[in-house]
């Protein structure tokens, strides 16, 4: 059995293009966009995308254990969306508290 910090951002190969292809866009800023869709099963889950442009392994691990974190952390797997976040290059480093920030007032407004 997964458990549920694992299940809400496992993703099958064919799940993960159609969800790709039907995200619409909420939010963009210069370190990430994120983008939702109605959530496709009990949960919501979190697709995290850190193209290798981002920076090194280290850095790109560090953004996906965030996202993850704070998604699992305030319950946002009760959403009634499931959420991808497409992190970009930035010439900064993005701060916890910010992307923390950012995804509760996400959360707020698109629940």
């Amino acid at each position: 059995m997964v458990s549920l910090g694992r299940h809400i951002s496992l993703w099958k190969k064919d799940e993960r293009t159609k969800v790709l292809s039907l995200a619409r866009p909420i939010f963009r800023t210069s370190h990430f966009d994120v983008r939702i869709l109605p959530k496709q099963g009990d949960l919501a889950r979190i697709m995290v995308v850190t193209p290798k442009k981002v920076g090194s392994a280290p850095y790109r691990n560090l953004l996906k254990r965030r996202a993850r974190s704070i998604f699992y952390q305030e319950k946002l797997y009760n959403s009634t969306h499931d959420w991808v976040i497409f992190f970009r290059p930035s010439q900064t480093i993005l701060e916890y508290k910010r992307l923390h920030t950012i995804l509760m007032e996400l959360f707020k407004k698109h629940g």
